[in-house]
C-alpha cells in the first residue's frame, strides 16, 4: 500500500490510498465529501480513494483501509475497523433512534468502560436516555445531567469517587435547528481515559455527520409531503365551484394533515368576520370553543397562524390554524402562506362564480313571464333549470296566454346560442309571438310575422318554437300543434304509456319562406302535455348517453300522476342538465 498525506487547513488533511492489492470486501472504502460520505467501487487493483477529514482520524482511517497499520496495537486496530464500519452505517441509518443504538455499542466494548450514556437535550431539560452497560437508573440519570457538559467542546475528563467507575469522558455536541445531545463513557481506574477520549471524540464527528444527514432528509421528505399537500389541496378546492361547498373542502384539506384545526372567516359587506367552516380532529373541543363569542372574535383577529385571505389585490378574510403538536412539527409559515393564497382564490373564485350565476338567474327570470295564467278547465305549470356550467344567459322561453275565444295558447322555445345577443332575441321572440296569439292571430301566421322580423333585421341565428293551442272540447281540449323545428311533445295519459307527439318544421330565421309542421292531439281528463326544449332531453350522463334515451321514459313513467308542478320541477332535476332546460306542463282537470 502506499500512502501519501497532504495538508489542507488546520484540522483537516487529504489522504489518498493507492491499492495495489484488490480491497477486500470485509471493509468497503468510503469517500468524504463536504460532509457525506460516498461508496468507492471495490475496482481491480490501481484504482486509488481519496478522503478529506479531520486530521484526528486520520490513523483510523489508515487502519481500516489497510486491515491493520503497523504501530497500532490490536485494540486501536479494532477500533478503527469499528470506526470504519460506523461511518459505513452512518449513511443509512433513518432516525436519531438507530443513531444511538449505532454509535454507543462501540465504545462500550472498549477496554475498561463500565457504562456508556447517551443523553438528548430539549428546551425543558433531558427529553430522551439512552445506554449500554450500567443503565441509568434515576440516582444515574441525575448523576449524568450534573456531570453532563453546558456546551460543546473537546472531551472532558471527569475525576469520580465512591461510584463503579473512577472517571467519566463526556463530549456534547450541538448542530443548528436540531436537539442537541451528550455522549459520557463511565470508565474504571485501569481503562486509558486518553484513548477513549479519542475514541469519543470520532464517535462525536460520526454523530454530527449522521445528525446533518438526518436533517437534510428529513427537510427534503417534509418539503415533498408539502409540495404534495398543496398540489392535492389545489386540486380538492379547485374540484368544485359551488360557494358552500369550497368552505367545507378548505378546512377539511388541512385537517389533519397541516393542522390540528382550521376555521376559515369571510368578511362580510361591513367587512365583519364571518365564520364559514370549522374542523378539528376533536370537534366537540371544537364546539366548546366556538361557543364562546370572545374565543371565536379572538380567532378572526390578526396573529400567528391567523393568515389573511388576499387575492386580486383585496383581503375577503382570514384563515385560521390550529395546531396542538411539537413546535418542530409545526409547517413553516411561507408553506402556509403559500396554502393560504391557494386557498384564497379557490375562494374568491367559488363566490364570484356564484354572485355571476345569481345574476345569470335573474336575468334569465326577467325574460320569462312572471306568471302563468290560471285557466278553466286546466292545470298549468312551468320551470326553468340554468345549465350547471354556464355563466351565460339562454335562449329558452315559454308563455301561456288565454285568447278572447277562450282557446289557450301555450308556447315554448329555444334561440340559438347564449348571452346578450341571445337574450334580447329571446324577449322580442316571447313577447312577439304572445302578444300575436293572444290577439286571435293563428299560429302559423305568427310564427310567419316572427321569421319574417328575423329575417329583415339579417340576424343570424335562429329559434326553435312549439305553440300548442288549445280549444274546449266535449269532455277534454283539443290541441293543434304547430313545430317550428322544436322537440315534439309529449302526451301522459292516466293508466298508458306516455305518447310523442310529432315535430318538424324549420326553425323561424333560416328561410324566407318558412316551413312549419302540424299535429293534432287530444287532452281527456287527467292527460297531461308536456313541453320542453331540447337541454331535457339532451343532457348526457356520465357515460355520455343522453336522457332521452336512458332516463326520460323511466322518470315520465314514475312522475305521470303527480302535480304538474312536482312533474316539471322533478323532472329536470332528473337530468344532469349542461344546458338550460323550459319545461311547461298543462294537464286537463276533472268536472270543467
Amino acid at each position: 500500500m502506499i500512502v501519501s498525506i497532504k495538508p489542507v487547513r488546520p484540522g483537516k488533511t487529504d489522504v489518498r490510498i493507492a491499492t495495489i492489492q484488490q480491497v477486500t470486501t470485509d471493509y468497503p472504502r468510503h469517500v468524504l465529501a463536504g460532509r457525506k460520505w460516498t461508496r468507492c467501487s471495490r475496482s481491480a487493483a490501481g484504482s486509488d480513494c481519496a478522503v478529506s477529514c479531520r486530521t484526528s482520524t486520520i490513523r483510523w482511517i489508515l487502519a481500516a483501509a489497510a486491515g491493520g497499520v503497523t504501530g497500532l496495537s490490536q485494540v486501536g486496530s479494532d477500533w478503527a475497523r469499528a470506526l470504519h464500519r460506523l461511518w459505513s452505517a452512518a449513511v443509512v441509518i433513518d432516525s436519531r433512534e438507530q443513531l444511538a443504538a449505532l454509535v454507543l455499542p462501540p465504545l462500550q466494548e472498549l477496554p475498561g468502560v463500565r457504562a456508556v450514556w447517551g443523553l438528548r437535550h430539549g428546551p425543558d431539560g433531558v427529553t430522551a436516555y439512552r445506554w449500554r452497560g450500567l443503565p441509568l437508573t434515576a440516582e444515574r440519570r441525575a448523576l449524568a445531567e450534573s456531570l453532563a457538559p453546558q456546551a460543546p467542546g473537546p472531551a472532558r475528563v471527569i475525576e469520580l469517587r465512591g461510584h463503579e467507575f473512577t472517571r467519566v469522558v463526556a463530549v456534547r455536541f450541538e448542530e443548528p435547528g436540531q436537539a442537541a445531545g451528550t455522549i459520557l463513557v463511565a470508565v474504571g481506574a485501569a481503562a486509558d481515559a486518553g484513548f477513549v477520549a479519542d475514541c469519543l471524540t470520532q464517535v462525536i464527528e460520526v454523530t454530527q455527520e449522521a445528525v446533518r444527514r438526518l436533517a437534510v432528509v428529513r427537510a427534503e421528505q417534509d418539503q415533498q409531503v408539502r409540495d404534495a399537500l398543496l398540489a392535492e389541496a389545489s386540486l380538492q378546492m379547485d374540484a368544485v365551484l359551488d360557494a358552500e361547498q369550497t368552505m367545507y373542502r378548505v378546512p377539511r384539506m388541512a385537517v389533519p394533515a397541516i393542522a390540528e384545526g382550521c376555521l376559515v372567516f369571510i368578511d362580510d359587506d361591513g367587512g365583519k368576520p364571518v365564520l364559514r367552516g370549522a374542523v378539528h380532529v376533536d370537534m366537540r373541543r371544537l364546539d366548546a370553543m366556538l361557543r364562546d363569542p370572545a374565543a371565536v372574535q379572538l380567532l378572526a383577529e390578526p396573529g400567528e397562524h391567523r393568515l389573511e385571505l388576499r387575492t386580486r389585490g383585496r383581503v375577503i378574510g382570514r384563515l385560521v390554524f390550529l395546531f396542538d403538536r411539537p413546535p418542530d412539527r409545526i409547517p413553516p409559515t411561507a408553506f402556509l402562506r403559500d396554502l393560504t393564497a391557494r386557498a384564497a382564490l379557490a375562494i374568491d373564485n367559488s363566490t364570484l362564480y356564484e354572485q355571476r350565476r345569481q345574476e345569470v338567474i335573474r336575468m334569465q327570470q326577467h325574460l320569462l313571464p312572471t306568471r302563468l295564467p290560471r285557466v278553466a278547465g286546466l292545470s298549468v305549470a312551468a320551470s326553468y333549470t340554468v345549465g350547471d356550467r354556464v355563466l351565460e344567459v339562454g335562449g329558452d322561453f315559454y308563455d301561456v296566454v288565454v285568447r278572447d275565444d277562450g282557446a289557450v295558447a301555450a308556447l315554448i322555445g329555444d334561440v340559438c346560442g347564449r348571452g346578450v345577443d341571445a337574450a334580447a332575441l329571446t324577449g322580442m321572440a316571447r313577447h312577439t309571438l304572445a302578444t300575436l296569439l293572444q290577439e286571435g292571430v293563428s299560429p302559423r301566421r305568427a310564427l310567419t310575422r316572427l321569421n319574417e322580423r328575423l329575417r329583415l333585421d339579417g340576424s343570424w341565428r335562429f329559434i326553435t318554437v312549439g305553440v300548442a293551442l288549445l280549444r274546449p272540447d266535449r269532455d277534454g281540449f283539443a290541441v293543434q300543434w304547430t313545430s317550428a323545428g322544436h322537440p315534439a311533445p309529449v302526451v301522459l295519459r292516466t293508466g298508458a304509456d306516455a305518447r310523442r307527439g310529432a315535430g318538424g318544421g324549420v326553425p323561424v330565421g333560416v328561410l324566407d319562406s318558412p316551413v312549419f309542421a302540424s299535429s293534432r292531439l287530444r287532452l281527456r281528463a287527467g292527460d297531461t302535455l308536456l313541453m320542453f326544449t331540447d337541454g331535457l332531453t339532451e343532457s348526457r350522463d356520465g357515460t355520455g348517453t343522453m336522457f332521452e334515451q336512458a332516463g326520460l321514459t323511466t322518470a315520465l313513467d314514475r312522475l305521470r300522476d303527480v302535480p304538474v308542478q312536482t312533474l316539471v320541477d322533478d323532472l329536470s332535476e332528473s337530468a344532469q342538465a349542461a344546458d338550460d332546460i323550459a319545461l311547461l306542463a298543462v294537464r286537463a282537470c276533472d268536472g270543467r
